[in-house]
């Protein structure tokens, strides 16, 4: 496997952690900023988590939210060794909770979002695709080479500075709503790009022009 393509591979896998971790992220950011008029639910492997606002089990919207910027701190800026092994072993446990889930309420398992009017059944294209994307963590972890690293740039910290900056503004438009006003779904569109923002700020490097002969990532 070449560098391009093992780069390739590896902003396709960090993008979909960062899109299945906005699923931890925005319950953790609205608990917080919304309060109580936020009513928010999780499950794993049949335990069922959650809460109004920071009440309730809100610890575990945090913990999986502290375990998503990790993964994509980690991911982006140390994409080889043991990040790999730990991306597999994550992968493997998502799909054996969507398959645990299908196996035992399939109508239920869906995704819910109500201020932005979203309900659609998962049973059948989520075990699909998070099996696709395990083959393809395991193809990168077998073949791809290891992948260097350049140090943030201006342009990495730009981009994080402007998810940050994006904070407030969440905070004046959720802590406004009710649950579904237009401040709500303003203030969820900007948590999922502030979200996507953070994550593209720690992954904008490119390769060197010139590249040592590839090494094995582990």
């Amino acid at each position: 496997m070449s560098y391009r393509a093992a780069r390739r591979i590896h902003v396709l896998l960090m993008s979909w952690l960062t899109l299945g971790f906005v699923t931890a992220w925005l319950p953790f950011v609205r608990g917080a900023m919304d309060g109580e008029s936020y009513q928010w639910g999780a499950g794993l492997f049949g335990l069922n988590f959650g809460g109004a606002g920071m009440s309730g089990d809100y610890w575990y919207a945090a913990l999986m939210a502290g375990t998503g910027v990790g993964l994509l701190w980690w991911g982006w800026r140390r994409p080889n060794g043991a990040f790999r092994i730990v991306l597999i072993a994550w992968l493997a446990l998502m799909l054996a909770d969507t398959i645990y889930h299908v196996a035992t309420a399939p109508e239920s398992y869906r995704f819910r979002g109500d201020t932005l009017g979203i309900d659609v059944s998962l049973a059948l294209v989520a075990p699909a695709v998070k099996g696709a994307v395990l083959a393809l963590a395991l193809w990168w972890f077998q073949s791809g080479p290891a992948l260097p690293v350049p140090p943030l740039r201006r342009a990495n910290a730009t981009l994080i500075a402007m998810a940050v900056a994006l904070l407030p503004l969440q905070y004046a438009l959720l802590s406004r709503g009710q649950g579904q006003e237009t401040a709500d779904v303003v203030g969820v569109l900007l948590t999922m790009a502030g979200w996507a923002i953070f994550s593209a700020g720690l992954g904008l490097w490119r390769n060197p022009a010139t590249q040592p002969l590839p090494a094995r990532a582990i």
